[in-house]
């Protein structure tokens, strides 16, 4: 039905509905850097990513990516947007937060990118697409501030490689 849910607890109805997309909803992610802020994506009729306040029900940004949209992630390190896609462009792109400027564009897959997971440390993301490939792009830098375990385990793990 082309619309986005956003339900607080155990009510029966949803808090808000966001009916502004134009084709199904692809791909959701809450911005780790700012409460209540989360991305949409829409599918081929709608090529748009849209940028909602939960708290407040406003829509905050919404750009034309020029293709469907399959998968979002917001960065750890960065106050970024990942962003992949299908047809007909097949990238993967990252946007600056909050002016949704496109600061880059990696190509690679053939088909549409269906899967996006960042590492642990933020760092390196991964994607997977229909063309049956998985591609490690190393895109951020590495959080300063992080010292916890993951960091040092992920290192540990680097190093026996």
């Amino acid at each position: 039905d082309n619309k986005l849910y956003v339900w607080e607890g155990m009510n029966d109805e949803p808090l808000f509905k966001f009916s502004e997309h134009q084709a199904a909803v692809k791909a959701i992610a809450w911005s780790p850097h700012q409460r209540g802020i989360l991305a949409s994506g829409g599918g081929t009729a709608d090529r748009r990513i849209k940028i909602w306040n939960t708290i407040t029900g406003l829509k905050i940004n919404d750009v034309d990516t020029g293709s469907q949209v399959c998968n979002l992630a917001w960065s750890k390190n960065s106050n970024e947007l990942v962003s992949t896609h299908g047809y007909s462009r097949n990238q993967i792109v990252i946007w600056k937060y909050n002016t949704m400027q496109q600061i880059a564009s990696l190509t690679g897959h053939t088909y549409r990118v269906l899967y996006l997971a960042m590492s642990p440390d933020g760092q390196t993301i991964v994607t997977g697409a229909g063309d049956e490939t998985l591609r490690f792009w190393n895109v951020f830098e590495k959080n300063k501030n992080d010292t916890g375990p993951s960091s040092v385990l992920l290192d540990a793990f680097m190093q026996l490689r």
